[in-house]
């Protein structure tokens, strides 16, 4: 079985709906798994989800582009382009895009 390349531009961009400034492709989708991969495009300024919320899933998420100031269970933390973190169960969070240039930031969730 040949593996499947595809170019990011052929994978369709939508805005993130409960999230300000942010457009996501779905690079990765496994519902029987639970399982998602999306890559984030956040303007300048951009958050989500608004209001922050908590859920079952397990986040992480590799920041590719820019600065991350995630915010989990009310303190805030940067996260760099080339750094990435987890985001636990049942946590408080909400991303924003720190600084003045955009961030990319690739996003794999889980139960």
């Amino acid at each position: 079985m040949k593996p499947k390349i595809t170019k990011l531009k052929e994978i369709p961009a939508a805005a993130v709906g409960g999230h300000e400034g942010f457009v996501a492709r779905s690079l990765l989708s496994l519902p029987e798994k639970e399982i998602e991969a999306r890559l984030i495009n956040v303007t300048p300024g951009g958050k989500g989800p608004v209001p922050a919320h908590r859920h079952a899933d397990t986040h992480f998420f590799l920041v590719l582009e820019g600065e991350l100031a995630l915010e989990i269970d009310g303190a805030v933390y940067t996260v760099p382009n080339g750094c990435c973190v987890e985001v636990p169960p049942d946590c408080m969070h909400q991303l924003r895009c720190a600084g003045g240039s955009a961030l990319t930031v690739l996003a794999i969730k889980w139960k």
